[in-house]
């Protein structure tokens, strides 16, 4: 699930804007930056919430400068970094951002989660030039330090101008992960208001969904996208009472971003 990018994205298009930006795509130690995203999305104030907010969107794509030509990616993908490149396959080095979980609203009472990096590894694979595999793995630092992970599909169609993206997902996130956002401690729930009962899920967590995406190019270089997200959080996390009592297990965001592509 796609939770919060990184906003300093917003000055990072800022400066490709500029006349120099324009000319070449700037190289640092052999790698190239591709393109950087940001935007507004509306999304859920925590993982499990029915509740909603605007949050900041955005994300920087990197590749090696002698590595071969690809379609772009899908615009839910994690900060990336490629380092190998073998025609139609790309691995390399992930990064996302999770917010912190406050202690405020359905929430009172709760101990505060800081906010997490997570880092990791991912592999492309374009199978044939309309359709993407994409898979991440990342382990938490700070607000956790599970291993969470994520399986997609896109189906690409291309015009002059607009390209569509559309496929399915699978977030995953191991005991750790599921106990950290989704467990109630007996001291959450002395402190909450709400009358909540203790809980402890057991076990991983996966929430299906389906990821939905249009991008229209106004320039060569700049383009605007809209992307919409469903996810169904299942097993033990649904069951959990921030889940079932205050939240919903039914997951949606929106957003609207806007790209800069560099390079020739």
């Amino acid at each position: 699930m796609v939770w919060r990018r990184v906003p300093t994205a917003m000055a990072l298009v800022l400066a490709a804007a500029s006349p120099a930006a324009a000319q070449e795509a700037p190289t640092i130690l052999g790698w190239t930056l591709d393109s950087v995203r940001a935007g507004v999305s509306y999304a859920p104030d925590y993982l499990g919430s029915d509740d909603y907010k605007p949050w900041f969107t955005g994300a920087v794509v990197l590749s090696r400068r002698d590595a071969p030509p690809t379609p772009s990616g899908a615009p839910d993908d994690g900060v990336s970094l490629g380092l190998f490149d073998t025609g139609p396959v790309t691995f390399g080095v992930v990064g996302r951002w999770r917010s912190a979980r406050e202690d405020e609203d359905d929430l009172r009472g709760f101990e505060k989660i800081d906010p997490a990096v997570e880092a990791g590894g991912f592999v492309n694979w374009w199978a044939t030039d309309w359709l993407r595999l994409r898979a991440e793995v990342r382990r938490g630092f700070g607000g956790h330090e599970a291993w969470v992970g994520d399986l997609g599909a896109d189906a690409v169609m291309r015009g002059e101008r607009w390209t569509l993206t559309a496929g399915p997902r699978i977030d995953w996130g191991d005991d750790d992960f599921t106990s950290t956002y989704f467990a109630v401690t007996p001291l959450d729930a002395s402190r909450s208001p709400l009358g909540l009962a203790a809980y402890s899920p057991s076990g991983t967590s996966w929430s299906p969904g389906l990821v939905a995406s249009a991008k229209y190019r106004l320039t060569p270089r700049w383009s605007v996208e809209s992307v919409a997200t469903y996810y169904k959080i299942t097993g033990d996390a649904a069951d959990s009472p921030i889940v079932e009592q205050l939240g919903s297990d039914d997951q949606f965001s929106i957003s609207l971003s806007g790209r800069y592509t560099l390079g020739n």
